[in-house]
């Protein structure tokens, strides 16, 4: 089970804190003895409460002197003193409030629920506005990643001194490992967010950046339900308090109650239909302002999300006089596992995110939040021991543990691995193999080629590494070979240096711009292992290049990036690729030039793997500018009538969230003229194999179109389940809908003055706009991606350069 969990890095929780005593138990009708399912449980003079689940249960922390305060609509309230409960779990019989009525008059109005939550929509904005507002406050949070180990299991054999690196549980068979640790407090003011205390460890140091990227971006996230959508888990959910939410939800006003003369509503939720991705749970409103003044959310089993096995949320807020309402806490912790729990628990029932199986990744963040200017005088890494906060300071020994696992074997060799995976390079101590999709790759020329990549890695130089490549062909039996290196002046990446020289096979169909979006750096294979070993046909159209690149790079304060590349090349004809101009063919010619490039990522997220930044796909889009100057030369005296040619290209990809359904999308589009070779232009490319290709088109081959004004368009819809997760067999299998479309659109103008003539394996000609459109389901086996492909229109249905449709696959995990 831990080594199938490892797969998906991605699986994390923490504990809950809790303050005070415990108390858990039942609540049933006397008469009966039926559960009495969204009961308010309260400790008595205050908020603090929480509500019973469909099965009548609940759990409240409380101290020893309070009280508890228990009502339902249609039964009479209990108090119960906490120093009454025997062994801190309890059943509670209510009696049911029968009152004999005289005759009543039927008058049809509106249910006061629908009443006030129209109160509730009128007020959001300035309810809204006024947390908003509030640009002057601390925060301190934590953050712990846990998995939960079966002591009777295989796994323990690997660990040394389980007793030591790991917490006990509440189960004998069950302890649970530390994987990362965070505190970190924040000083907000008006302009500015400075963190003042951070500590952090985790027991895989190359994968942490993913942890805290991949996992806690998504999860443990800022949680606005005045929102209409609230993002998590890469699926936007309908808030309960949104516009549209009584179209989504049935909403019940259970009770109200009076704490130091003001009254609060308290609702509960759930969704209408269980199997679509919402919330259920309750909030509390208060009644003069209709302000939001808690609200627990939970995210149901049959919401059916990829890894779920329960998620639990709670939000509240403080009033302050004169300032209004502020954030008070922000609570989540989620269940992640490979396999899905087997437990009775409930639909709606919170336990379901502490029902914890061998295997399971826990996930915590609490988040406190303070206006006091007294903190103002205090050391941030005294905050948790402050009245303002109550959150828990992660123990000493936590972080020991922590330190004592890194030393363990199998923890080395899955933070290897998962290094591997996020930055294509496997670290070998002072030196790293990779990129690893470089290592094989197939054409006609060499056969299989294989080749050995490699550079010192930081554990030799932290700002310079030196490195390179030598290559084999097994069918012509010969050796290519390159070298590069990189330096940072700097403790950080403001500047880079990069050099690069290689004396090897060029794909002419390869785009030199998708190293700009792409997210690991491979250069010889195409980053799809499926489509690596399952090639129809190698690429035949490579020259032999000679290439001599400089690269300065500069990446601003507000991350923009930017990047001049001075470059050299020297290109040889093959069999395949050849040069032909006024009926003289060359065996070589030469160009140089200069390549620009600007990323905008709008503050975008982004982790820094040595010298490399990685973007990753969120809602926040990154755009791409690139402009390219060169000039082509040729051998002997035709050369010197050769101009200069220009290209313009610029990319822009991101995410768009539409509720249950998100889609992801890449445009690109350019503009070549001047005396320019034909490899410069742009040619669509698929990859004539059973793999995917997420920036390539699915069906044409290897030479298709030629153009140098273009545009193309990748577009890639998940369903979430919204059709397959209402049919009984497809919902246990959690597989989602996928729908692609791509398409390309290009010409050849007269501003384009082609060095060489264009070979007849080009479609040169055709303007008319090509497309393919693929429908499919992922989530198979939850980490693959099969697609039928078609070729969509009828343009270019008798080309010989498609094929009409098709079956790809695609390695790919998402909740």
């Amino acid at each position: 089970m831990f080594q199938k969990t490892i797969v998906v890095i991605l699986m994390i929780i923490s504990s809950l804190y809790t303050h005070g005593i415990e108390i858990s138990g039942y609540i049933q009708d006397q008469k009966n003895k039926e559960p009495i399912p969204f009961t308010n449980v309260l400790v008595k003079g205050t908020t603090n409460g929480t509500m019973a689940d469909i099965n009548g249960f609940f759990k409240l922390s409380a101290s020893a002197n309070d009280t508890l305060y228990i009502s339902s609509v249609g039964y009479f309230p209990q108090e119960i003193p906490i120093k009454q409960i025997k062994n801190n779990h309890l059943i509670v019989y209510m009696e049911e409030n029968v009152q004999k009525l005289n005759e009543v008059n039927v008058r049809p109005e509106i249910p006061r629920a629908r009443v006030i939550f129209n109160q509730i929509q009128k007020h959001k904005k300035e309810n809204q506005k006024q947390v908003r507002g509030v640009t002057n406050y601390k925060t301190l949070s934590n953050t712990t990643v846990y998995v939960a180990i079966d002591t009777s299991s295989n796994m323990t054999r690997f660990i040394e001194n389980l007793e030591e690196v790991t917490f006990e549980s509440e189960k004998e068979n069950i302890r649970f490992s530390p994987i990362y640790l965070s505190e970190e407090a924040l000083s907000i003011a008006e302009d500015s967010v400075q963190t003042v205390y951070k500590k952090k460890d985790g027991i895989f140091p190359r994968l942490n950046q993913a942890i805290e990227s991949l996992i806690l971006l998504n999860i443990a996230v800022d949680l606005d339900f005045y929102n209409d959508q609230v993002n998590i888990l890469e699926r936007g959910f309908i808030s309960p308090l949104s516009n549209s939410a009584l179209s989504y939800y049935n909403l019940y006003l259970n009770d109200s109650t009076m704490v130091d003369d003001k009254k609060y509503f308290h609702f509960s939720f759930a969704p209408k239909n269980k199997y679509n991705p919402l919330f259920s749970g309750q909030f509390v409103i208060e009644d003069e302002s209709f302000a939001l003044t808690e609200i627990n959310a939970y995210i149901a089993r049959e919401a059916n999300l990829n890894f779920v096995n329960g998620f639990k949320s709670n939000v509240s807020y403080k009033y302050t006089p004169g300032e209004g309402w502020f954030y008070d806490l922000q609570d989540i912790r989620i269940n992640l596992a490979l396999s899905l729990n087997k437990d009775s628990l409930s639909t709606y029932s919170s336990k379901r995110a502490d029902n914890i199986s061998s295997g399971n990744w826990l996930i915590n963040k609490s988040m406190h939040y303070s206006t006091s200017q007294r903190l103002n005088n205090i050391a941030p890494s005294e905050w948790t021991k402050q009245p303002e906060f109550e959150a828990h300071q992660l123990k000493d020994d936590s972080y020991s543990r922590v330190n004592q696992l890194k030393g363990q074997k199998i923890v080395k060799g899955i933070d290897a691995v998962g290094g591997l995976a996020l930055t294509g390079f496997l670290n070998m101590g002072k030196f790293d193999l990779g990129p690893v999709f470089d290592i094989y790759s197939t054409n006609t020329i060499e056969g299989k080629r294989l080749t050995l990549p490699f550079r010192t890695s930081e554990k030799m130089f932290e700002r310079f590494s030196i490195g390179g490549f030598l290559g084999y062909g097994t069918k012509n039996k010969a050796f290519k070979y390159g070298a590069n290196l990189i330096y940072q002046p700097q403790e950080t990446d403001k500047f880079l240096f990069r050099f690069a020289y290689f004396n090897d096979y060029s794909l002419i169909t390869q785009d030199k711009y998708l190293r700009f979006i792409k997210k690991n750096p491979n250069n010889k294979g195409n980053g799809n292992f499926i489509a690596a070993v399952t090639s129809k046909e190698p690429n035949p159209f490579l020259k032999e290049e000679q290439s001599f690149e400089l690269r300065l790079e500069y990446n601003a304060p507000n991350d923009i990036h930017l990047e001049a590349a001075p470059y050299f090349l020297k290109s040889t004809s093959t069999p395949n690729v050849r040069f032909i101009r006024n009926s003289i063919e060359y065996t070589d010619y030469n160009n140089y030039g200069v390549l620009l490039n600007m990323r905008i990522p709008f503050g975008q997220h982004y982790d820094k793997f040595y010298f490399d930044r990685i973007y990753y796909s969120t809602t926040t889009p990154v755009v791409n500018l690139s402009l390219d100057i060169g000039q082509a030369s040729l051998p002997g005296q035709a050369d010197k009538n050769l101009g200069l040619y220009t290209q313009f290209h610029g990319s822009i990809q991101g995410r768009i969230n539409m509720g249950q359904v998100f889609m992801s999308y890449m445009f690109n589009g350019g503009y070549l003229i001047g005396d320019a070779p034909y490899d410069l232009l742009d040619q669509p490319v698929g990859s004539m194999s059973l793999g995917y290709a997420k920036y390539r088109f699915n069906l044409l081959h290897h030479a298709s179109f030629a153009h140098n004004l273009y545009t193309n368009t990748h577009l890639h819809f998940n369903g979430g389940g919204i059709i397959l997760n209402r049919i009984p067999l497809f919902r246990r299998l959690k597989l989602r809908e996928v729908v692609s479309l791509k398409g390309h659109y290009g010409t050849l103008t007269d501003s384009y003055k082609g060095v060489f003539d264009l070979p007849a394996y080009y479609a040169s000609d055709a303007s008319k706009p090509y497309a393919e459109i693929g429908f499919g389901l992922t989530n198979i086996f939850k980490v693959l991606r099969v697609e039928y492909i078609r070729h969509l229109g009828s343009n270019y249905a008798e080309s010989d350069f498609t094929y009409k449709n098709g079956i790809r696959f695609r390695a790919e995990m998402s909740f």
